[in-house]
């Protein structure tokens, strides 16, 4: 996932994000908007790829334990510990969702030890000493509950082996609900002085959300517990170690073409030693090693690249593995694999492909066959990176690896990273090294992604392919709502006017499990039986199934459009790491006094009539002003100097009184580097950047003027940054869908009044009269939550057409009209 850096402040450790007094609501378009819309069947202008609408999972959120991955016992192996490091697992042990039981006058004593492991890949099991016989064991109380179904049947295994034992060596393993009422049972009979694997099935008398599952023993002595599992019979394709059905359902429904996995930072892992590996994940599930999740809690890997490549075999998506190429997270840690050790990271690249591709007599085909798919998995694709920083290092490491991958499978295509945010600074090392194509990720408020429906219409067509393999529009509070779907949908009805540049694209994170999330907005919400398909869910949706395969050329002529946006509100001086002294303070010439700002972090004091900022170590550090500024043309001029510090200036502007929304103009930000224009309407965004910096104890005079849709900034009267604020209007695409013979026409009306459309259907020998219609649309603030699944969801109809004829969008739509067509 890519991460704010650290100058795209959060407000949330701020101050409360409130709603921005001018983006927030994107002046609308006017009543009785117009539009004259043309398609001309007859002038095709580029194919759009079969790969252009996928998914990207990460285990985030649960999204694998606890969730895709339908294991119902937490902690099956006794392998989590404390995570510290995350900063959010610290709560983690050994026995964490385990508890021991005594009853019928049994006693025992329940520890996690590592003696005489079962492997050495999973070293911890649980040992019981039993010195009082009775009914003893161990209940453990899975994700938050393990739900069951009345009259279905789950698997059940666990490793045992026992010690100076007495008594029956068989074991009962029950479920429980929470009212302790038996909700089924099996007795497993085995166990030795060797390590065992002992199955059953369970048949569920009961409907519960909170049962637990019980192990006990009626004998004496020490009774050893590893790889405890729990797992319906009704996963996907009925498979064991298999996935949550109804999960797999909604990604089905969105009719995917390729899948990115596993990740994401977890690709990285927070350090060298947590990095993803992925032979970790493969083989016998009890076989496999854990890890722990960068995200803050554990991994069994249960979930491993064998399930991904079956998973998209399933659905027939292109798998895309992402392969770490030596370089930790730039996040977390700046940790880079020495050259000289590079060599085992290339050959894991190298045995993955194999992994996918090889024969059987292979190594790693011999592998892949002996867990039952001697079929290769056709791997067409590979992932080097994510989201790097740019830094000698990387683009020394970058190359290694492509090179080697392609002398060894010049098949197999490469997918690089352009780096990281909108700006793609390592995009021309994929262009000297020529991959297939590179990966761009954005989380930016939904303004930006109104704003950028042209953003590859001058990308030059000579250079890499162009995938956008993570993206999310992050509207207030960070909530799926409607309006982050629409302007999501807008973006990629510029994507698919751009088909010939851009390959791919999925949104980020897939997967939510509610009240274990640890990023939002997500795609899909669920919790232990409930799936909630968000209105981002949808819009993918509808274009996953609605795609067409060549893009028509078309026209829009409006009339009453919305006016372009004003920015208003109040002004402020800030700094981050910086200490900086400001003489003089204008706004269209009058000049301000700051001494009664509000002062929302930092020291700020007056001297000798200068306003002084003096923490070196506030991030940030912000003052307001009380006045707010709304006239048509606003020129906001500062003169300060940086008197010590890392960084530069934060020239506020568009923002209330306590400093929530807005703008701010990050002058030397990322450690003296670059200039940024960033967005608060929704968290934080960097809306452009430029290369800069500036020197310590020099006078600066800078300088944001203010025009209707216009932002411009100067440094020393020269222009540094110019950004154009896009009133919300209708966008459009059209495509042909070759098999169904059918017009696809894609409308977005981002606006909160009605567009009377007038269609012209041309270039076709015939149309027909009538037509389907795909509507999704609501209030702008829509969610769909657990309590709420359906508050917005796409309706079909069918509606009047022809060569030419008329339809109204709605106030917050998206619109797919399928009409009949011959070409």
């Amino acid at each position: 996932m890519q991460k704010q850096r650290q100058q795209s402040w959060n407000l949330v450790s701020f101050v409360a994000i409130t709603a921005l007094i001018v983006l927030a609501n994107i002046p609308i378009a006017k009543a009785e908007n117009r539009a004259e819309i043309r398609i001309d069947c007859a002038k095709p202008t580029v194919a759009l790829s079969p790969h252009l609408y996928g998914l990207f999972f990460e285990d985030i959120n649960y999204a694998a334990d606890g969730g895709l991955y339908a294991e119902l016992v937490q902690n099956r192996s006794f392998e989590y510990h404390s995570l510290e490091e995350t900063h959010r697992g610290s709560g983690f042990h050994p026995l964490f969702a385990w508890k021991s039981i005594g009853g019928e006058g049994g006693h025992a004593d329940a520890k996690v030890v590592n003696t005489s492991p079962l492997n050495q890949n999973n070293r911890n099991y649980l040992q019981l000493k039993i010195d009082q016989s009775g009914v003893v064991g161990i209940s453990n109380s899975g994700f938050d509950g393990i739900h069951l179904d009345k009259g279905q049947r789950y698997n059940v295994s666990l490793y045992a082996r026992i010690d100076d034992w007495n008594g029956d060596s068989a074991l009962t393993v029950k479920l429980q609900s929470d009212d302790v009422s038996d909700c089924g049972s099996v007795v497993l009979k085995g166990g030795g002085q060797t390590w065992q694997k002992l199955e059953g099935v369970i048949v569920a008398s009961a409907t519960t959300d909170n049962a637990r599952l019980v192990v006990t023993t009626k004998g004496q002595g020490t009774l050893n517990l590893d790889m405890v599992s729990l797992f319906p019979q009704d996963t996907f394709n009925g498979r064991k170690n298999g996935l949550r059905k109804d999960l797999v359902q909604a990604l089905k429904e969105l009719n995917p073409k390729f899948l990115r996995f596993p990740g994401g930072c977890i690709a990285h892992g927070h350090g060298l030693d947590n990095m993803y590996r992925w032979k970790d994940s493969v083989g016998d599930v009890a076989e496999r090693k854990p890890n722990w999740n960068l995200w803050g809690y554990h991994q069994t890997y249960g979930l491993g690249y064998f399930e991904y490549f079956q998973l998209c075999e399933d659905l027939e998506m292109a798998p895309l593995p992402v392969v770490p190429i030596g370089v930790g997270c730039g996040f977390r840690c700046n940790e880079f694999v020495p050259i000289e050790e590079l060599g085992p990271h290339i050959q894991d690249a190298l045995d993955l492909i194999e992994f996918a591709n090889g024969s059987v007599t292979s190594k790693w085909g011999k592998v892949r066959a002996e867990m039952g798919h001697p079929k290769p998995f056709n791997l067409e694709f590979v992932c080097l990176g994510n989201e790097e920083h740019d830094t000698p290092d990387m683009r020394q490491r970058f190359p290694l690896f492509s090179k080697v991958i392609r002398e060894a499978y010049p098949d197999v295509k490469i997918i690089g990273t352009s780096g990281l945010g909108p700006e793609i600074p390592i995009y021309d090392l994929m262009t000297r090294d020529n991959v297939y194509s590179s990966d761009e990720h954005y989380y930016m408020p939904p303004s930006w992604f109104l704003g950028n429906q042209d953003r590859f219409d001058e990308f030059s067509r000579n250079k890499p392919l162009i995938f956008v393999g993570e993206y999310a529009a992050h509207d207030t509070d960070r909530k799926n709502t409607l309006f982050s779907a629409l302007s999501e949908a807008a973006f990629l009805n510029g994507v698919e006017r751009n088909a010939a540049i851009v390959d791919m694209t999925c949104y980020a994170p897939l997967f939510g499990r509610e009240g274990h999330s640890q990023w939002n907005p997500d795609m899909i919400y669920f919790d232990k039986r409930n799936v909630v398909r968000t209105t981002n869910y949808y819009v993918q949706q509808i274009y996953g199934q609605n795609k067409g395969d060549v893009y028509l050329s078309n026209s829009v002529e409006t009339k009453a459009v919305g006016d372009r946006p004003t920015v208003s509100g109040c002004v402020g001086i800030g700094s981050w790491n910086t200490a900086i002294d400001v003489e003089k303070v204008t706004v269209n010439g009058r000049q301000l006094d700051p001494a009664n700002w509000n002062v929302i972090s930092g020291d700020y004091s007056v001297k000798d009539g200068h306003y002084l900022q003096s923490e070196e170590q506030a991030a940030p550090a912000m003052s307001i002003s009380q006045e707010t500024f709304s006239d048509e043309t606003v020129t906001f001029a500062v003169r300060a100097r940086k008197t010590s510090g890392s960084e530069g200036f934060l020239i506020r502007f568009g923002a209330d009184k306590e400093g929530n929304g807005g703008y701010w103009w990050n002058v030397a930000g990322w450690n003296n580097s670059r200039h940024g224009l960033e967005d608060f309407s929704s968290g934080s965004a960097t809306l452009d950047s430029v290369n800069g910096s500036i020197e310590t104890n020099r006078w600066y005079d800078l300088r944001v003027d203010l025009t209707p849709g216009v932002i411009q900034c100067y440094i020393d009267d020269q222009l540094v940054q110019e950004y154009k604020i896009e009133p919300a209007a209708l966008s459009i695409s059209s495509t042909y869908d070759r098999d169904a013979g059918e017009v696809i026409v894609k409308l977005v009306n981002p606006t909160s009044d009605p567009i009377e459309a007038h269609l012209n259907i041309a270039g076709s020998d015939s149309v027909a009269t009538k037509a389907q219609l795909i509507s999704l649309s609501g209030e702008k603030n829509a969610t769909n939550t657990l309590d709420h699944p359906n508050t917005v969801a796409p309706v079909t109809s069918e509606i009047a057409a022809g060569r030419e004829f008329s339809h109204s969008i709605p106030p917050f739509a998206v619109e797919f009209i399928r009409i009949k067509a011959e070409r």
